[in-house]
């Protein structure tokens, strides 16, 4: 889940624990399609079939007329195409049919059948292919949801995702306003599975089946039934998991959430994954308003901390907060002060006022620090904020020194370059704090301060108990490292493989600019001896350097048809972005690009999905695994990436 800084800081000096067919006739309208591992919007709406039924004579005929009865001419390509999947010598020649009958979508319903019995191969990836086939048909593939609600408990998650995505589309697909009760019923059937799959152990299929059940429309009762009972199991081992889920959904969940509000079971759940939402979350601000005034403490202040998350837009809850501030409990208060200088309202000045005399000490920094947000242009106050801030710095209290340095780097845009350079020294000496998330605060810190942060950094570098940890910061920085990268490229002769190695991901970080370092990579690159991890870094970085890494481009082919798969696809990649007009290459680093594209490493992934994008319509065969790689991936980075990449694979 994604950190916000000020949000983070909130959490600890409050104390809060977060744990947790014929193409003759133009197409109906239709809903917008989801956004899902098979198929992007203009997709299914590119595929011309004809209008749907009347309501009354669909409750009269099957959705699914039987094979034989579906008009076919030796032109159609669907019909070659059934013959080659049944006549496949093998799995892989398989896959490759059955995709090539989904790029028909609607126009494939011929082949249903046989996709629904393709669902029951032994292969995995058959069977997930199949089912992402199936869901681009659309609502003729209506028949097959019962089959698709059977592979939601597949043992291969993948499988199980497409299943859930496939629902989803032909829900999407069927646009009509009043179902038939036989149909109705499958799509009630659907939403009875998909509930009980949101609380799967994989976060692809969770992330799936909430998407898709937004979809299918659940009554408010059904919505509220099923978040009370997933959301109030008391062992967070699978609360938070799904948490997880919701809040990587973004505005999506948001409705979700919102209903979640409303039952004392799961409210408190609901307001975490609304906090780590953020701004999206503004819908929820009334009833998150009306818990922070009504519910139980603990409810009070995570629903304060959702509102300080959504921000500006959270204004009119000041009142509420204002109110807070003035309540015995001491946690009550700290939420509240961060709540009104997160929202930054100014009908709370005169709470804020009387509360900066707070004996509290720590109160009394809260405060500094939410009137300064809301007046930023009252240099008083920032000054105020800014020294007592800076002593919370050397609190006894971990915790306190957490808050301080959160506080501090979220104030940095409005200070002078002197006080932010003052505070990038003193942030840096919390990288060698005893407590590691003192250490985690202060580099957070440094990134946020960016190129202030390089001179404390260059000079940390020398210290090899935090040469590692600058060397991630700066990777943090990127481009704007430039000013140290000489410093940085003596780092990759370090005696520590594995400070190597995280030089390496700082030089690729800095990028072109980092050309300086081609000899020194092109060295490891070549080491016999060295680890492979190290030769795969240098790889990487390299590419990252693009054109400026031509010296090493020899090397580099060579090594794109290494028995190291890892090596080869690194090198594949690399190629393609130090000679990119050498179309020659593509043959090759295209197969290599698509295994990239589910490696290990976050940054592969995502280097490899944009690749793949940047090649264009010659990377076809990567849309299948684009399209999975846009819903499923853990990262939020690749996801987004492989969803360009596919628009620009298709020309979009």
């Amino acid at each position: 889940m994604r950190h916000v800084p000020s949000i983070q800081w909130c959490g600890v000096f409050c104390g809060i624990a977060i744990v947790g067919c014929s193409n003759a006739t133009p197409p109906k309208p239709k809903p917008e399609p989801p956004k899902t591992v098979a198929v992007a919007p203009a997709e299914v709406e590119a595929t011309a079939k004809p209008a749907a039924p009347d309501v009354q004579e669909s409750a009269q005929k099957p959705v699914q007329e039987p094979v034989e009865a579906v008009a076919e001419t030796p032109a159609d390509p669907i019909v070659a195409l059934r013959k080659a999947l049944a006549a496949a010598p093998d799995k892989n020649a398989r896959v490759v049919v059955i995709d090539d009958i989904a790029e028909l979508g609607q126009r494939s319903k011929a082949a249903l059948d046989d996709l629904v019995t393709c669902t029951a191969d032994e292969d995995p990836r058959t069977r997930w292919h199949a089912a992402r086939a199936i869901g681009l048909i659309g609502e003729d593939a209506l028949s097959a949801i019962p089959t698709l609600l059977t592979l939601l408990g597949d043992a291969d998650p993948i499988v199980a995702t497409q299943s859930a995505a496939a629902i989803g589309l032909i829900r999407a697909d069927d646009g009509r306003d009043t179902i038939p009760a036989a149909d109705a019923q499958l799509y009630a059937n659907a939403v009875e599975s998909l509930s009980k799959t949101t609380t799967h152990s994989d976060p692809r299929v969770r992330r799936a089946a909430m998407r898709t059940l937004r979809l299918l429309s659940p009554t408010p009762e059904q919505l509220a039934s099923l978040l009370s009972s997933q959301l109030s199991d008391a062992d967070p081992s699978v609360v938070m998991p799904a948490l997880h889920t919701l809040a990587d959904l973004d505005a999506e969940a948001v409705p979700f959430l919102i209903e979640a509000l409303k039952s004392p079971k799961s409210r408190y759940w609901a307001t975490l994954a609304l906090t780590e939402i953020g701004p999206e979350s503004a819908p929820a601000v009334e009833s998150l308003s009306q818990l922070a005034a009504e519910g139980e403490i603990e409810e009070q202040m995570q629903a304060m901390l959702a509102l300080a998350a959504i921000g500006e837009k959270a204004a009119p809850s000041a009142a509420v907060m204002a109110k807070a501030l003035d309540s015995e409990d001491k946690s009550l208060r700290f939420a509240a002060a961060f709540a009104l200088g997160s929202v930054r309202s100014t009908d709370a000045d005169a709470v804020l006022e009387k509360a900066a005399g707070d004996s509290d000490p720590f109160l009394a920094e809260v405060v500094a620090w939410a009137r300064a947000k809301i007046h930023p242009e009252d240099k008083s106050l920032v000054d105020e904020a800014v020294k007592r801030l800076r002593e919370g710095l050397h609190s006894e209290r971990p915790s306190e020194r957490t808050a301080a340095a959160s506080g501090l780097s979220d104030m940095a845009e409005t200070l002078d370059e002197s006080v932010r350079l003052q505070l990038a020294n003193e942030f840096a000496d919390l990288l060698s704090d005893p407590d590691p998330a003192v250490g985690l605060s202060g580099g957070a810190a440094l990134i946020r301060l960016g190129a202030t942060s390089l001179e404390p950094l260059r000079v940390r570098l020398s210290d090899p108990v935090l040469r590692g940890r600058v060397l991630e910061i700066l990777a943090a920085l990127g481009s704007k490292a430039k000013p140290v990268v000489d410093d940085v490229i003596k780092s990759l002769d370090d005696s520590d493989p594995m400070i190597r190695g995280e030089a390496a991901v700082a030089i690729a970080a800095i990028g072109p600019d980092a050309a300086a370092a081609v000899p020194v990579l092109l060295k490891s690159l070549t080491d016999a001896n060295a680890s492979p991890d190290i030769r795969y870094s240098a790889a990487y970085a390299l590419g990252r350097i693009g054109p400026a890494a031509q010296p090493a481009a020899e090397q580099m082919r060579s090594l794109v048809t290494s028995p190291d798969e890892v090596l080869a696809t690194v090198a594949s990649w690399s190629m393609l972005k130090i000679t990119p007009d050498d179309k020659s290459l593509l043959d090759q680093a295209i197969p290599a690009l698509r295994k990239a594209v589910r490696a290990d490493r976050e940054i592969v992934r995502l280097e490899a999905a944009v690749t793949l994008g940047d090649i264009g319509p010659a990377a076809s065969s990567a849309i299948p695994i684009l399209e999975l790689v846009s819903e499923e991936d853990s990262s939020r980075q690749v996801r987004d990436a492989a969803g360009k990449a596919l628009k620009k694979i298709r020309g979009r």
